[in-house]
């Protein structure tokens, strides 16, 4: 907590993700930059997730979670990861920031491969499929100069119609901020809703006291979050020497926030290997701290919300073929084959 708001110290602009991404290309606003020239982006941005934005996308999203169900309900062999999560946070990233479902396919398969190359370390490949993104974003912005669409709904025109301090946003200011979004707005949220299928594909009780209302959404979703820290964690790099709880860190040396751990806290959480569906409080910091605190954490909320009433409503399930986990920013389940019972 005590590096993450003193960016002064350990700052954002030179590095924010373990292992290494490539940094070529449009700047991840506000991601990539501190106070005081992070708030010229986050003001504007924070005008999409205010709640009455966030309850116009609800009936849609719900519509959308409620096809890939049905989907799931027929399969032969249903897959939560690639057959709901996935399909369910593009889509839920197209609805919020207006662009069109087609365009959802492609963005989700760039996102994809994007970390998975990261994650590898393939930093040649990971490159190509940054490059990629950014063309997508670019032509989204094009787009939406060529042909405004309606501010209240379109994050791209409303962000043309912002006035911030210190003038209009430029081409590369509001491509960036897309780019940020087209991969942090999808994948890390995919990550959480299957980490939520995979616990409780663990616990029948708990998946039948869920379908019988008898559990308090609002208490389990922030103790899953707590505990399945949907992005594991973040990085600094110190702007000059410096010391935290006796171990020295000298200037340029990136340091890791692992929200994780810091989720098992023994100094402030009681038992925090225990999974408490009824913790309260629960100060958990899944979606960070500070200047960069997730913008996005209102609408991860909605579409847990959204994901546990459509995992309530299927039949009784475990886990069928084997997980596979993923490292660093990806911790969660990134495949879930489930059986109906």
């Amino acid at each position: 907590m005590q590096a993450s708001k003193d960016f002064e110290t350990f700052t954002a602009t030179r590095q924010t993700v373990i292992p290494t991404s490539p940094r070529a290309g449009l700047p991840r606003l506000p991601l990539q930059k501190d106070p005081p020239e992070a708030l010229r982006y986050r003001k504007g941005l924070n005008l999409f997730f205010k709640e009455n934005r966030i309850r116009a996308i609800e009936a849609p999203l719900r519509a959308l979670a409620e096809d890939l169900a049905q989907a799931l309900r027929t399969s032969e062999a249903p897959e939560f990861g690639e057959g709901f999560a996935a399909p369910f946070t593009v889509g839920s990233l197209c609805i919020l920031a207006g662009m069109d479902l087609s365009e959802s396919e492609e963005l989700g398969q760039l996102g994809h491969d994007y970390v998975a190359a990261v994650q590898r370390q393939d930093l040649s490949t990971a490159g190509g499929i940054s490059r990629q993104i950014d063309g997508f974003a670019l032509r989204l912005v094009e787009d939406r100069m060529a042909n405004p669409r309606d501010p209240e709904t379109d994050i791209v025109s409303g962000l043309m119609a912002h006035e911030p301090e210190g003038g209009p946003y430029s081409f590369e200011e509001l491509a960036g901020m897309v780019r940020l979004m087209l991969i942090g707005g999808h994948v890390v949220p995919r990550n959480f809703l299957c980490s939520m299928a995979w616990h409780l594909a663990q616990d029948p009780d708990l998946q039948a006291r869920l379908r019988q209302g008898a559990v308090d959404q609002r208490l389990l979703i922030e103790e899953m979050l707590r505990c399945y820290a949907p992005n594991q964690a973040l990085v600094r790099v110190a702007t000059h020497d410096t010391e935290m709880r006796g171990t020295a860190i000298p200037e340029g040396c990136p340091v890791a926030l692992n929200f994780l751990s810091a989720n098992r806290d023994a100094d402030v959480f009681d038992d925090p290997m225990r999974f408490d569906e009824t913790r309260s409080p629960n100060r958990h910091i899944a979606f960070g701290i500070g200047p960069h605190t997730c913008i996005g954490q209102s609408v991860a909320k909605l579409q847990a919300r959204i994901a546990l009433d459509t995992l309530a409503a299927l039949p009784p399930f475990r886990l069928g073929e084997p997980v596979q986990w993923a490292r660093w920013t990806e911790y969660g389940v990134t495949r879930l084959g489930l059986d109906f019972t």
